[in-house]
């Protein structure tokens, strides 16, 4: 009765440990979704941020051997077959055009070359020799929305997109200063002259700023507080976000319509705003929530409401990617591209872990993201030690079993030879 008992109860373990163990791998899976169809983005992207592996811009003893070692690892967990020996490739794309293996985008932060005190030229070329350029520029053709996902594309109809979006990768960490290096910094900054002239070039085309640091905010709406630490000849130890000043730069020059970044293990997700009748850019939290219109005439009011504000203000969204470490949750992003259908509409999207930013007009495009976590340390930890224990006592219930089978068929076996011996007695008598 008590073995059937205990039966039960690893039975019903395993069964747990099993559901627990495909929930685990199965996660991502079963909660995170893009959120449009493939054929209407044309361009998606998977986030991940600090994974927070050591260099030994943080670590000085790691040697040639141990970066090897790591970059090896990497390269065998996302392979990048555009990265070649001497470094990162063009990356120009046209409307239309696909190709099967993702391109890796790389960009640098303080774990990598470190902050402006002990940034080097050996550390930025050991980076760019095996990660990419740390500064360039990746653009593609905006197609019409009648080619987005059409079968039928020529090259007539791609032609007659002149819009393209620009990502532009930007090394954050050579921005503020001074530097150790002012060659490097004067070379940051003359790229960054150069990419501000895309809008000046052509103001349909569209920018999305890749970078490490995260733009200057007030203390309250992010969890790090704004906090920069210099040496004694004043440069840079650690900073947790831009100056003010190189924030303002970046957003009145280069004019970017979103915004990705790290480094904030914690994540943030904010809009900066500048109103018609000042000249500071304001950043607040994403309002995710708006009132839900019952009736296509109050949607239609409010559209209109939104429309008339639009104009009057410009907004960049900025998304801080948090950490992929587990102690944070694990957390990667879905960010997608698309061409809007229709020429009107524009709304934030609620949902529980995304913003859909609808612009106004068919010239603007619609921009999504989507924060996915998985699990911290303790949870996963649970898993595998619950499915360690029920292996553990699957074992130990086969040995038993193998043994009390043993000792059984030992019992029969010596019964069988005693009643043998007495038979033969019984006949000499």
């Amino acid at each position: 009765m008590l073995a059937r008992i205990l039966l039960g109860i690893l039975y019903t373990a395993t069964g747990l440990a099993i559901i627990g163990t495909i929930v685990l791998h199965n996660y991502a899976r079963i909660t995170c979704h893009w959120n449009w169809d493939s054929k209407e983005s044309f361009m998606r992207m998977v986030v991940f941020a600090d994974p927070q592996m050591e260099g030994d811009a943080k670590i000085r003893r790691l040697g040639k051997r141990e970066f090897d070692v790591r970059v090896a690892r990497y390269r065998s967990i996302f392979p990048d077959p555009s990265l070649s020996s001497s470094g990162s490739v063009a990356r120009t794309v046209g409307a239309g055009e696909e190709s099967t293996v993702p391109v890796m985008i790389n960009i640098t932060g303080n774990h990598d070359i470190g902050y402006g005190y002990d940034i080097s030229q050996d550390r930025v070329e050991r980076w760019e020799q095996v990660f990419g350029k740390s500064n360039f520029i990746s653009s593609v053709d905006i197609p019409t929305s009648g080619v987005v996902g059409s079968e039928n594309d020529t090259d007539s109809r791609r032609s007659q997109s002149s819009r393209r979006l620009h990502l532009v990768v930007l090394n954050t960490m050579l921005l503020d200063g001074p530097s150790s290096d002012e060659n490097l910094r004067g070379q940051t900054w003359q790229f960054l002259q150069e990419a501000s002239s895309l809008k000046e070039n052509n103001p349909q085309d569209k920018i999305v700023l890749l970078t490490h640091i995260p733009f200057h905010k007030e203390q309250g709406i992010c969890v790090d507080p704004p906090d920069i630490r210099v040496h004694w000849d004043n440069t840079i130890i650690e900073q947790t976000m831009l100056t003010p000043n190189t924030t303002q730069w970046i957003l009145n020059t280069l004019r970017p319509d979103f915004v990705l970044n790290g480094h904030d293990h914690y994540g943030c997700d904010v809009v900066h705003t500048l109103h018609h009748d000042q000249d500071t850019w304001i950043a607040s939290a994403t309002d995710l929530s708006l009132p839900v219109s019952g009736s296509s005439q109050a949607e239609q009011q409010q559209q209109e409401e939104v429309k008339e504000q639009r104009q009057q203000t410009r907004r960049v969204r900025e998304v801080t990617q948090r950490s992929m470490m587990a102690e944070f949750g694990g957390y990667s992003g879905l960010f997608e591209i698309k061409i809007p259908s229709t020429s009107s509409s524009s709304s934030f999207d609620n949902s529980n872990n995304s913003n859909n930013n609808n612009n106004m007009s068919e010239d603007e495009l619609e921009f999504h993201y989507t924060a996915c976590g998985f699990f911290n340390d303790v949870q996963v930890w649970v898993v595998i030690i619950t499915d360690l224990v029920v292996a553990i006592l699957w074992a130990l219930f086969g040995l038993l079993r193998l043994i009390t089978s043993s000792l059984a068929s030992s019992g029969r076996a010596r019964k069988k030879t005693h009643v043998s011996l007495s038979s033969e007695k019984q006949k000499l008598l």
